[in-house]
């Protein structure tokens, strides 16, 4: 049975969430050029400072940017910026309604498999995402805690393939800023709470097993989004 509490926002919660606003922000200061190739990085010291994170989630997320070849770590004298062709973007960008469109096709059918093969551990991680989302204090923190669950959704499927696709339509929202909203509060709270709730009727749904209420929980949160993105 699918049925496992989301866990608090522990230390292990905390690991994850600083994970990803970490390598979010890094990622696009390189990308946007506030990093250019050859610089020096911040050193994992002041890093976990700025973050207020371990230096051991600070070191993970240097490792993976270095796996995706955006940096290069020498021992004994820091990590830099990779050169300027490894680091380069595709030349066409995609609109947030063009991969919402795109969710909308594939996304609400996620459920027969995530049902069929999802794991305690999955929905552990669906669990700390959406606690993520919860606590999220800045539109980065929320995107990516918001996007994180979506792609916690994937993993769950157990198909490397799904999983391919929704990693580059999370690539190409950090990639965009992630709308770049800035630091209206207000906003950010209403935004914030309307999608923590539609996303936890998702996961409830897929806890219960019951896909038909999954597969119309996912699809009204992804219309809802759609209509706000060509709204605005």
């Amino acid at each position: 049975m699918l049925n496992v509490t989301p866990p608090g926002h522990g230390v292990r919660a905390k690991a994850a969430i600083d994970s990803r606003t970490i390598y979010g922000e890094v990622r696009e200061a390189i990308v946007n050029g506030a990093f250019p190739p050859g610089s020096r990085l911040p050193t994992e010291r002041d890093l976990a400072t700025r973050f207020h994170a371990t230096r051991s989630t600070v070191r993970k997320t240097m490792h993976r940017l270095a796996n995706e070849g955006l940096v290069v770590r020498h021992v004994g004298r820091g990590t830099f910026v990779a050169a300027l062709h490894e680091v380069e973007e595709p030349e066409q960008e995609y609109t947030l309604a063009e991969l919402l469109e795109a969710r909308l096709l594939f996304e609400p059918s996620l459920p027969d498999l995530v049902i069929e093969r999802a794991t305690p551990r999955d929905l552990k991680a669906m669990g700390e995402c959406l606690e993520a989302m919860r606590v999220a204090q800045d539109w980065t923190a929320f995107k990516e805690a918001k996007y994180g669950l979506h792609l916690a959704l994937a993993h769950a499927s157990h198909n490397r393939f799904i999983v391919s696709i929704f990693e580059q339509i999370l690539a190409s929202r950090r990639r965009a800023g992630w709308g770049r909203h800035g630091t209206r509060q207000p906003l950010l709270s209403a935004v914030r709470e309307a999608a923590y709730l539609e996303n936890c009727e998702i996961v409830d749904a897929l806890k219960a097993r019951d896909v038909d209420a999954a597969r119309t929980a996912i699809r009204a949160y992804l219309v809802r989004t759609l209509a706000a993105a060509s709204a605005g």
